[in-house]
């Protein structure tokens, strides 16, 4: 499952995946405590559609104890939504081209819809008079310390550098893996490397753009 939070001013996006629907409650709550530490303001009004997960009665409870207007779609009306719709159209195009473009296996969707959003956020804009949302955001309030890593081609091949306390000595000095994004807690690039189906995040890594699994 994927949440997706627009701001409707700035078009930010944030994207969260969820195991089950259920775990929206848990979701709403971390991303407005997280909006309230790191942009130093408050969640005034929240459009959602009619899903049921929206009406449990925890997560309507929290939002009236903050003061958050729930507004919803009519019935049969996405459009009402439509900045929701829209973005949720965008982010869906780009993940699909980054699995196309870069022959990465489709279990992988996750990260390549984090990297899609990550991208989206930095680009212009054109609904922006072709302005970048972060830095619109930026105009608004104090953004945190932000990870802002040189941008690589999704799906390309990265190679992650071993220390020597990770091998022996005849062993490789470094995996072959593909490139999948940045981290999301550490300052660092994200690469996967099939043999093991493992993720790691490492900053000692070298780049083939040229190449592709």
């Amino acid at each position: 499952m994927v949440y997706q939070f627009v701001d409707d001013c700035t078009r930010v996006t944030w994207v969260y995946l969820l195991k089950h629907k259920s775990d929206v409650c848990n979701v709403f709550r971390s991303f407005h405590h997280m909006i309230v530490t790191q942009f130093n303001t408050h969640i005034k009004v929240i459009q959602l559609d009619n899903g049921w997960e929206y009406f449990k009665t925890k997560l309507i409870e929290f939002m009236n104890s903050k003061g958050i207007l729930h507004q919803t779609t009519c019935p049969y009306s996405p459009q009402q939504n439509g900045v929701a719709e829209r973005k949720n159209r965008h982010i869906l195009e780009v993940t699909r081209s980054l699995l196309i473009d870069g022959n990465v296996l489709s279990h992988l969707w996750g990260e390549a819809m984090r990297f899609a959003v990550y991208l989206i956020n930095r680009t212009l804009s054109s609904v922006l008079n072709f302005r970048r949302p972060l830095n619109v955001l930026c105009g608004h309030c104090i953004l945190p310390s932000i990870v802002s890593l040189p941008p690589h081609i999704f799906g390309c091949v990265i190679y992650v550098h071993l220390h020597p306390h990770q091998r022996t000595k005849l062993e490789e000095r470094a995996l072959k893996c593909v490139f999948v994004g940045y981290g999301s807690t550490q300052k660092g690039y994200c690469a996967y490397h099939p043999p093991s189906n493992k993720f790691y995040i490492s900053m000692d890594v070298t780049f083939n753009e040229l190449s592709f699994f």
